[in-house]
């Protein structure tokens, strides 16, 4: 079952202000917030979320899972695969785990990295051109504009691919009140 992602990456951005994360939080409560954040998201859509998933020992531990069906020996229906990355090293490796064969293939994934530029972006967007066979994955990058100096990522990126193609894009725009950290669509500015 294909998900709009970039419907839930609208939802992610128009919520942002409610996750309460402030300039003065460290990298740790970004990562737990937005993934309790989706796992909420995945129960409210009727989905069963798990964190630090193994697929029954099938796969490495994922961030976040939605599984749709228990028919009481197995889970059917591997719905989202998530993960969080803050390290700027482990960009190629979160793509990795994305889009790794593996024996259970969920039907969406989504993968949120910290980025040190756009540059980085274009390499990261051909490699997973290369590696990427699942018909609806989002990527989210987030990175400081050029040429700014503040404690926080202002721009977020998101790219929907299918398989080896980038069909949709959408940037949003991270400000900050009284430290208090929000996003906007760029059409929504």
């Amino acid at each position: 079952m294909n998900l709009d992602l970039m419907k839930l990456f609208e939802g992610y951005v128009r919520n942002y202000h409610t996750f309460n994360l402030t300039v003065h939080h460290g990298k740790h409560s970004f990562t737990m917030t937005e993934i309790e954040y989706f796992s909420r998201l995945g129960s409210m859509l009727g989905y069963h979320p798990f964190t630090e998933d193994t697929a029954g020992g099938t796969c490495r531990p994922m961030d976040l899972s939605w599984w749709g069906k228990f028919d009481g020996e197995y889970w059917n229906d591997f719905i989202l695969h998530l993960e969080r990355e803050n390290l700027f090293k482990k960009d190629e490796e979160t793509l990795d785990k994305l889009f790794c064969d593996r024996e259970l293939v969920p039907s969406n994934v989504i993968g949120i990295m910290n980025v040190q530029s756009g540059e980085r972006i274009n390499e990261l967007i051909d490699i997973a051109k290369l590696t990427c066979k699942i018909n609806n994955a989002l990527l989210i990058f987030r990175t400081t504009s050029s040429g700014k100096s503040q404690p926080y990522f202002d721009e977020v990126l998101a790219y929907l691919l299918n398989n080896d193609q980038v069909v949709e894009t959408r940037k949003a725009f991270v400000s900050e009140i009284a430290g208090t950290l929000f996003m906007q669509l760029e059409n929504e500015r």
